[in-house]
């Protein structure tokens, strides 16, 4: 392809449309003129209900036989020959960045390298090596056997946090309360998750912040953005219901450097907590992949999948840097109906959670102009309900 700036007559594969965070692209491309082409192993994929998903392959479940789930993505981008690859969710990417021979003979993707990905995947690596770069992160602690847990349980003041050293969002996460419990909550976690890191709990009323980068395979900078959690889901820690356009340029710089020392490519992301105790942003973790509040971003103009789409393809790039501050965008259905049937001070949430129409406001799923995916997502989730 000639070295230009149109999209429009390209084509794009992209994994686990039943994921939140995969609608916006899907979205974001359709309206740009690419034929977007779906993959998921559930029945009823909210992504395939877009009106600009054009085309949907029901595969294999990657987590349980990835074989099977790897000859069925050659087969597909052998048949396609898509020119954008777009693998979404943590172990999809892991498992293509590993296996390149079953997409990137017929496809491009910005993805980094396995020993790259595995070590940004890995929070305790991840940790250690920002603490080398300065970044400001949790007293954090991967012990190598039960006495060194012991031992810690025994000096240990204050919450702890115990969580997986590869996991993504919630799963595996527990909070300790008391350190007398330290050492039996590490057992129960430890049996599913090998080694698990124990690490000091930053005071929950703290902000959450992220940034979040595109990087050329030159690792130049091609879009920034940053956002500031309102509302979560669960209440005591997880993905954000709603969201707010923020900019920290200190962090923004801190992360951007944080992502190319590490070798990243493509998109990343990076979390941090404020510790209200100093008022200081404390880094939780890092992320290689997109993000399920990406519609927030779009929708401030720093376009992810276009420019990301761009730099596939290694067409002309105007990099987004700048964006407005105090736009918001909210995960309306199932997550903020949660988080108010879940929150004691539901009646007094800052803002309102019956303010539903604002022009800084837009949502992750609802849309007038593509509303069939909100059919989708009630679908999977009944199917979920009745198992």
């Amino acid at each position: 392809m000639s070295i230009n700036s149109s999209i429009a007559g390209t084509s794009a594969l992209i994994t686990d449309i039943d994921r939140r965070k995969a609608l916006p692209i899907i979205r974001s491309l359709g309206r740009k003129g690419v034929r977007v082409i779906g993959i998921s192993f559930n029945h009823f994929p909210m992504g395939a209900f877009s009106k600009y998903c054009k085309k949907v392959y029901l595969c294999p479940d990657y987590r349980k036989t990835p074989d099977l789930f790897l000859k069925k993505l050659e087969e597909i981008c052998k048949g396609e020959k898509p020119d954008v690859f777009y693998p979404i969710e943590d172990v999809v990417l892991s498992l293509c960045v590993q296996h390149p021979d079953s997409w990137k003979p017929y496809t491009h993707a910005v993805v980094p390298t396995s020993s790259v990905l595995e070590r940004a995947y890995d929070k305790w690596e991840a940790i250690q090596f920002a603490r080398q770069l300065g970044v400001t992160v949790p007293k954090t602690y991967c012990p190598e056997n039960i006495d060194e847990v012991a031992y810690l349980a025994s000096k240990w003041n204050g919450h702890a946090v115990i969580k997986p050293r590869k996991s993504s969002g919630s799963r595996g996460l527990r909070y300790v309360e008391k350190p007398s419990e330290l050492l039996s909550v590490y057992k129960e976690v430890s049996t599913e998750y090998p080694r698990p890191l124990i690490q000091e709990r930053i005071p929950k009323d703290g902000e959450g912040l992220g940034v979040f980068v595109l990087l050329n395979e030159e690792q130049e900078t091609l879009a920034i953005f940053g956002h500031k959690r309102l509302r979560e889901y669960p209440v005591t820690g997880g993905p954000s219901t709603l969201r707010e356009s923020y900019r920290a340029d200190k962090l923004i710089e801190q992360s951007v450097r944080l992502f190319k020392g590490m070798g990243l490519i493509g998109v990343a992301m990076a979390e941090y907590k404020v510790n209200t105790q100093n008022n200081k942003p404390v880094l939780m973790e890092i992320n290689p992949r997109f993000w399920g509040s990406l519609q927030l971003a779009i929708s401030s103009g720093v376009d992810f999948p276009l420019l990301y789409h761009k730099a596939a393809l290694k067409l002309d790039i105007k990099p987004v840097l700048d964006y407005p501050t105090g736009k918001l965008c909210r995960w309306f259905w199932p997550g903020d109906i949660l988080h108010f049937i879940s929150n004691p001070d539901r009646f007094h949430l800052q803002p309102s959670f019956f303010k539903f129409w604002d022009s800084n406001l837009s949502y992750d799923i609802i849309s007038t102009k593509d509303p069939l995916p909100m059919l989708g997502i009630t679908l999977e989730a009944f199917r979920k309900l009745i198992g």
